[in-house]
């Protein structure tokens, strides 16, 4: 499933992604809009996946869409603005019979990575299902124009060991996944962070609202809310 998702960012697929995630009904926070039951400070944990250069900031394509007018309501100026300095992450990703190699709904984020956490991000470009990125912790704001801001706060897992944590995906019988594989459409897919012991490091698990079933843990995102 992951690699389905990092194929994504390449390339022309950064616009294609913000194409698709911005005709799908979604129920998360998103890159893009905070819901009305937002709450500023609240935290999320987040895989990063790709560190943009500064031209493509700039220039602004596909989903880094005015995010540099962001960071500069967010009080940054366009010196802060370098290769490396603001981060694309994935939380979870899932599709109803899809029928396509590609998640239709998407928890995606941008943030501002401090100078300080650089040296320690490396992500995840690659298209291998052995690597991972850093899981992080992001503060997100809510901006005067509705807009989320993003700021990495601390590496929660370094990509070289996520320890208690995995990639999880839908838990179902044979039976179930035949019957649903026999549909014309496929059967629905879903891939999201699981970490065993997030509970007992203050993670609170916030299940995502439409997305498919599971027998085991519900599709998710773990957030700390904001003290």
């Amino acid at each position: 499933m992951k690699e389905l998702f990092r194929h994504f960012w390449h390339g022309v697929a950064l616009t294609a992604f913000l194409v698709l995630t911005g005709c799908a009904s979604h129920h998360g926070w998103k890159t893009r809009t905070a819901p009305n039951d937002f709450v500023d400070g609240t935290v999320v944990l987040a895989e990063v996946i790709l560190a943009a250069s500064r031209e493509q900031v700039v220039e602004g394509e596909g989903i880094l869409e005015g995010w540099r007018d962001t960071l500069l309501a967010a009080g940054f100026s366009d010196h802060d603005i370098v290769d490396g300095s603001e981060v694309t992450l994935w939380a979870y990703c899932y599709g109803h019979n899809s029928g396509v190699p590609l998640c239709a709904h998407h928890g995606h984020y941008l943030a501002h990575l401090p100078q300080h956490l650089r040296k320690e991000i490396r992500g995840d470009p690659d298209s291998r299902d052995d690597t991972n990125g850093e899981l992080v912790e992001v503060k997100l704001t809510r901006m005067p124009s509705g807009r989320l801001f993003g700021e990495v706060v601390s590496v929660f897992r370094p990509s070289t060991d996520w320890g208690d944590c995995r990639e999880a995906t839908l838990d179902r019988s044979a039976t179930e996944t035949a019957l649903l594989s026999l549909t014309m459409v496929g059967p629905p897919r879903a891939s999201w962070i699981e970490c065993t012991g997030a509970e007992s490091e203050g993670w609170v698990r916030r299940p995502v609202v439409g997305a498919p079933l599971s027998k085991g843990p519900p599709v998710s995102e773990w957030v700390k809310p904001a003290s």
